[in-house]
């Protein structure tokens, strides 16, 4: 089997990809409709300059932990799920593997869903047909598999690079920059909860960083490129998203996009967008199931589930995506750190060989770090509980209004780990 598509660790004399290689990977995630759509919904609950600060602050965040994720692939050419192991035990990784397939194919969803929307919307021919386009051009693009990736990500992130500006340009050009800037926030959002959804997209990428990072060589090319890649488009989206929505009082971009009137170039970005995106899903979902089941074909795995994300297109409505972020933060901030705490400050570092020894010394369950996942998973709801139910408990909304859900969340997992793990 190519090597690409195994759980093994990948020798550093046959990697192939370098800093502009993971970038132009991460470039190509982080533009995105999901990334316009989140960031229209921080305004005008927030001013555009508080947008502005609260998307730098949570991309400055965010992708420090899928930095070091990747620092963890590179050291270790090893997936993410399978250094999980290290944590929580072999068969105590088979929990957080099910829910990161299941949301990886929630988000090949979601992503086929907006994508083929914003098709339908700009020119016509039917929500089903682009559905089914999108949904093919994602799965033959994951499949070719990750030595073929190198040069046509290269090639797709120059082309979105070059629309993204496009975009801004035409953004900026039909509406007055200064006047937007000086315009007050509905105060309908708190600053920390808006934080919590910036945080929560690139933390969505956590269990995943590192089924690419474990392709380059250098810890260095590991690190900045998923961090620069990652933050320069991310923040560009969700700041387009802001601005439009606080300029035209709309936050489906997919409407906004429909507005404008932009042709060709909006399905360019439309198509390349939707699957740079998306093929880190499904070829993740597959490299997560045979941490579950390492027998599994995972270029088979591939084209079910492109065939399961697009079915799910067809049939399942979008009507709580801010829920979605917030309940993916609640699963994967927990997990993220106690995974960093356990490899840079309990282990220092693994040996690959251990993990995938179903006999050796991390066999079966790490009880106390599932515990403490679950407790990181109930504090984070707890004080997200007005935000993401509309339930107003007054201790803690007013924690939660105060600090957010993900840090204190970290900060507190990471030192129960940290006591238990010694």
């Amino acid at each position: 089997m190519e090597a690409g598509y195994d759980i093994k660790p990948i020798p550093k004399s046959k990697r192939q990809y370098t800093l502009l290689t993971l970038s132009a990977i991460w470039f190509g995630a982080g533009i995105s409709i999901a990334e316009f759509w989140a960031g229209a919904l921080l305004t005008p609950a927030l001013s555009l300059w508080a947008a502005l600060g609260v998307i730098l602050l949570g991309h400055l965040i965010g992708n420090t932990v899928m930095g070091l994720i990747a620092v963890e692939g590179e050291e270790t050419g090893l997936p993410t799920m399978v250094l999980s192991r290290a944590a929580l035990g072999i068969r105590g990784s088979l929990l957080p593997s099910a829910l990161n397939y299941l949301q990886l194919i929630g988000w090949t969803a979601i992503m086929l869903i907006v994508g083929a929307n914003a098709m339908n919307a700009v020119f016509g021919k039917g929500y089903s047909v682009w559905v089914l386009v999108l949904g093919i051009l994602v799965t033959a693009w994951t499949y070719i598999g990750p030595r073929n990736w190198e040069k046509i990500e290269k090639a797709a992130a120059a082309l979105l690079l070059l629309l993204a500006v496009w975009l801004t340009y035409t953004t900026l050009e039909q509406f007055s920059l200064t006047a937007l800037l000086s315009k007050h926030g509905t105060g309908g959002m708190g600053t920390m909860l808006a934080l919590d959804l910036v945080i929560a997209m690139p933390l969505s990428w956590a269990p995943l960083i590192a089924d690419y990072s474990r392709f380059v060589r250098g810890r260095e090319g590991a690190f900045w490129g998923t961090y620069l890649g990652y933050f320069i488009s991310s923040s560009l989206f969700y700041f387009v998203g802001a601005l439009t929505n606080m300029a035209v009082g709309e936050s489906d971009p997919i409407k906004i996009i429909a507005a404008y009137g932009l042709g060709i170039p909006a399905m360019l970005v439309i198509i390349f967008s939707t699957v740079t995106t998306t093929f880190l899903d499904v070829y993740s979902a597959a490299i997560t199931y045979k941490n579950i089941s390492p027998e599994a074909d995972a270029r088979k795995h591939v084209l079910l589930i492109g065939m399961l994300g697009t079915a799910i297109a067809l049939v399942f409505p979008v009507d709580r995506y801010e829920g979605f972020l917030l309940l993916i933060g609640g699963a994967f901030v927990s997990l993220a750190a106690i995974m960093l705490t356990d490899y840079f400050i309990v282990k220092k570092g693994y040996d690959p060989d251990e993990l995938l020894d179903e006999e050796g010394r991390f066999a079966g369950y790490n009880t106390r770090a599932l515990i403490i996942w679950l407790a990181g998973f109930l504090f984070y709801m707890l004080l997200a509980v007005e935000g993401l139910f509309g339930i107003h408990i007054p201790l803690l909304s007013a924690l939660g209004a105060r600090l957010g859900s993900s840090i204190p969340t970290f900060v507190l997992v990471s030192i129960l780990y940290w006591l238990l793990g010694r």
